[in-house]
C-alpha cells in the first residue's frame, strides 16, 4: 500500500509539472508570434485578480522587457513593459528591508494589477503572519499589502 501511494505521488507530481511546461510552451509560442524577441529568459506565473504568465526577455534591439500574458482571457492583448523604465528589483528590496521588520523572506515575483506592474514580496512578519507586500515597479512606491494571522498559536 505504501509503495502504491509513493508511485501515485510520483505520477501526480510528474503530470502537474508537465502541465505547467505545456502551458508555458503555448505562452512562449504566442509571444514569439506577436513580438520580435531575441530571447526569453524566464516564464513564471502570477495569480492576482486574473491569472497571468509573466515573460521576461529581450527584444531584437537588446531592450529588457516584461510581458504579461493573461491566462484568464486568452483573447486579451499582451501587456508589454520596458524594464529600463522601472525601479530595479534590488532598489525595491533594499527599500523594503529598511522599512520592514520580518523573520523570513520567502520569495519575490512580478505581477500586475489594473495595468500597473508590481513586485510581490512574500514573507513571514515579526508576529509570525504570512504577509504579502506589493510595490509599484514604475516608481518603487508601496502599493498595498495583506497579512494572514497564524491561527495555530
Amino acid at each position: 500500500m505504501i509503495i502504491s501511494f509513493i508511485a501515485y505521488s510520483i505520477y501526480l507530481y510528474q503530470n502537474i509539472s508537465n502541465g505547467k511546461v505545456t502551458d508555458f510552451t503555448g505562452t512562449e509560442q504566442r509571444v514569439n508570434q506577436e513580438l520580435e524577441l531575441s530571447t526569453i529568459d524566464q516564464i513564471s506565473r502570477y495569480h492576482g485578480t486574473d491569472y497571468f504568465h509573466v515573460v521576461e526577455g529581450q527584444t531584437t534591439d537588446q531592450e529588457d522587457v516584461m510581458i504579461f500574458v493573461n491566462q484568464s482571457d486568452q483573447e486579451a492583448d499582451l501587456i508589454v513593459f520596458s524594464k529600463g523604465e522601472w525601479v530595479t528589483e534590488a532598489q525595491i528590496i533594499d527599500n523594503w528591508e529598511e522599512q520592514t521588520s520580518y523573520q523570513k523572506k520567502y520569495q519575490t515575483q512580478y505581477g500586475i494589477r489594473n495595468g500597473t506592474p508590481l513586485m510581490e514580496i512574500v514573507y513571514l512578519d515579526q508576529n509570525g503572519r504570512l504577509s504579502y507586500d506589493y510595490y509599484r515597479l514604475d516608481n518603487g512606491e508601496y502599493d498595498s499589502g495583506i497579512s494572514f494571522a497564524n491561527k495555530s498559536k
